[in-house]
C-alpha cells in the first residue's frame, strides 16, 4: 500500500492483478479474498494491465513490487 499512497483502490486492484499474474490461484479464490466475483477479479485485472501500458509511473511501481517480490 505505501507504494500507492493514499491511492488504496488502485492499491487494492493492483494485489489483485498480481495475485491473478503470479500465485496460480482461481480467481473464484482471489475474489472471495477480495470479497468480489471472480468476473470482478478478471475486469480489474484487464483494466490495471491497459492502464500499466499508458502510464509509465504505474508501471514503475508494479516493476518495483515485482523486483521486491523476486517475479
Amino acid at each position: 500500500e505505501s507504494v500507492f499512497g493514499k491511492e488504496s483502490a488502485l492499491g487494492r486492484n493492483v494485489k489483485m492483478f498480481l495475485s491473478q499474474r503470479y500465485t496460480g490461484e482461481k480467481l473464484k479464490d482471489i475474489g472471495t479474498h477480495f470479497g468480489i466475483g471472480e468476473s470482478g477479479v478478471s475486469q480489474v485485472s484487464r483494466r490495471v494491465n491497459d492502464k500499466i501500458r499508458s502510464d509509465k509511473k504505474l508501471r514503475r511501481k508494479i516493476r518495483k513490487i515485482e523486483k521486491k517480490l523476486n517475479v
